[in-house]
């Protein structure tokens, strides 16, 4: 059974206090998929925000119709899919996620979390805070991995 000492490992929930916690708690879900299995695909519509328990994800970019790219790989902590939160008009997944191996996940629906959002700002606030701080390391990286390409 889960706890909030559970959800504590989550880099994204890890300035978040045990009240918070425990109102995440209400609305997380666990997953599993084998490795090879698509999480979801790029343009699938965004319903999840994921956290990696166990296994490893890879987030992939599709060149052409038959070359994807690796251009990250998320593992125990990390979190992906954050369009099923940011991308509010469209809620589109911009890559593809694929399990790399076996793997188990937090799973959060983006409609509990927004109506969790609503009743306690502060929780919105903060986690939203927390997507931010993740987004842009992860744009950092990716653009120093373009410039590599093109040298």
């Amino acid at each position: 059974m889960l706890n909030i000492d559970d959800l504590k490992s989550i880099i994204m929930l890890s300035h978040l206090n045990d009240t918070m916690l425990k109102k995440i708690l209400e609305v997380t879900l666990i997953t599993e998929y084998s490795a090879g299995d698509y999480i979801f695909r790029e343009g699938n519509y965004a319903k999840y925000l994921y956290s990696v328990i166990e296994g490893k994800v890879g987030l992939e970019l599709e060149k052409t119709a038959n070359i994807l790219i690796m251009i990250d790989t998320i593992a125990r902590g990390h979190a992906f899919g954050f369009s099923a939160l940011v991308d509010t008009e469209q809620r589109k997944y911009t890559t593809h996620a694929k399990a790399l191996t076996d793997t188990k996940l937090y799973t959060w629906e983006a409609a509990n979390l927004e109506k969790l959002f609503y009743k306690d700002y502060e929780i919105g606030f903060m986690l939203m805070k927390s997507i931010a701080k993740i987004a842009k390391t992860r744009l950092q990286i990716r653009n120093v991995q373009f410039l590599d390409i093109y040298r």
